[in-house]
């Protein structure tokens, strides 16, 4: 009698999950493992669990107290402790900015078994120390470091060359976009559209503001959604209220459903400093609105084609980026060409062929 296979029993770390791109990532990978029969579970150390997910969920949050004090911190490190000793997991995938180098050498090297790092921003020293000898001692039980992007993959390898690292992009789930984008919104005016976390200025939501205020689009009785939340927020609207422009700029908080939004946007825009594999812009196109971004590292060169299924500007160049919000509205024939071509443009990012990427990496 031949002897049963074993089942992969996997482990995703996230900080949250919710708001980010690399967290939405990491749900959308376990509703892939989980479909492959694999044994899925979720450690999240903080926050709001807003993302769709597959798996048994380990939610360190309800350890904590008000003043996050070390009592609490304690509790929490045992039981992460105890979790990892009992679960005797074949992958670990951690997905999380490593922003307290003592307490990350501790779970690192006291806490998770042999693990795989992700990294999902091109300024990687949120993930790995500059001094080489840290990062090898942060990273001496890691097995690999995986990049979701050709601009990050190329910034690892030329620093830090002591682990394997590969390159896969974040997945698309066109099922679950497709279904989504078709619920109606409530808005019956013309849109563009932006999103992200309004936490730190990362996203650049001032500029993307002053652009939009500087183009023709306030004329043409098109406004501009932007999706999220953060500390930034009250700033950004008073930014707004500052160019007389408190009806024209919405901001629409955190949704649940933000592909409807993507759906019914005439374009959407990118104005960050830098990202790793922007979300925004692969969800866009897989809504079938074409996108407009700043050429910063990474992502947005290896998502764009220019004016095909959007517009790629000069990285932080304000008058060429309203130069494009222009052309978009004014040539419809260079618009609808973008918009026919954005959601095939994106194909190749499926859940399926990035799944399977991620089960070659476990097969070897």
């Amino acid at each position: 009698m031949s002897q049963k296979s074993h089942r992969l029993k996997i482990c995703l770390v996230t900080v949250t999950l919710s708001d980010g791109g690399a967290e939405r990532c990491a749900a959308l990978l376990s509703n892939y493992f989980e479909n492959q029969d694999i044994e899925v579970y979720h450690v999240v150390f903080s926050g709001k669990v807003a993302y769709d997910y597959s798996g048994k969920l380990f939610h360190l949050e309800h350890l904590k107290d008000k003043r996050n004090s070390w009592w609490s911190r304690s509790k929490r490190f045992f039981a992460l402790k105890q979790f990892f000793d009992t679960n005797h997991f074949d992958y670990v995938i951690d997905f999380r900015t490593k922003e307290y180098l003592l307490q990350e050498m501790i779970i690192h090297n006291f806490v998770f078994p042999k693990f795989i790092q992700t990294i999902h921003s091109y300024k990687i020293k949120s993930y790995v120390p500059k001094n080489k000898f840290l990062a090898k001692l942060l990273y001496r039980n890691c097995e690999q470091f995986i990049t979701v992007s050709k601009g990050i993959y190329e910034k690892v390898i030329s620093k830090y060359n002591f682990l394997p690292t590969k390159l896969i992009y974040n997945p698309i789930d066109f099922e679950l976009i497709s279904k989504q984008s078709k619920q109606e919104i409530a808005d019956d005016f013309q849109y563009v559209l932006s999103a992200g976390s309004m936490n730190k200025n990362i996203k650049q939501f001032n500029k993307l503001i002053e652009c939009y205020a500087n183009s023709m689009l306030p004329s043409k009785n098109i406004k501009i959604l932007i999706l999220g939340e953060g500390k930034l927020k009250n700033k950004w609207i008073k930014l707004a209220e500052s160019y007389n422009l408190q009806d024209m700029v919405i901001f629409k908080g955190n949704v649940k459903n933000p592909f409807r939004y993507y759906k019914n946007a005439i374009f959407t825009i990118s104005t960050s400093k830098y990202e790793g594999m922007p979300m925004v812009l692969l969800e866009s196109l897989a809504c079938g609105t074409p996108i407009i971004s700043w050429d910063y590292a990474s992502g947005p060169n290896e998502i764009i084609n220019d004016k095909n299924n959007g517009l790629l500007i000069e990285n932080q160049h304000q008058e060429k980026l309203i130069e494009a919000m222009n052309l978009f509205v004014t040539d419809n024939n260079l618009y609808l060409q973008c918009k026919e071509n954005a959601l095939f443009s994106v194909k190749h990012f499926s859940i399926e062929n990035i799944g399977n990427e991620w089960l070659n990496v476990f097969k070897k």
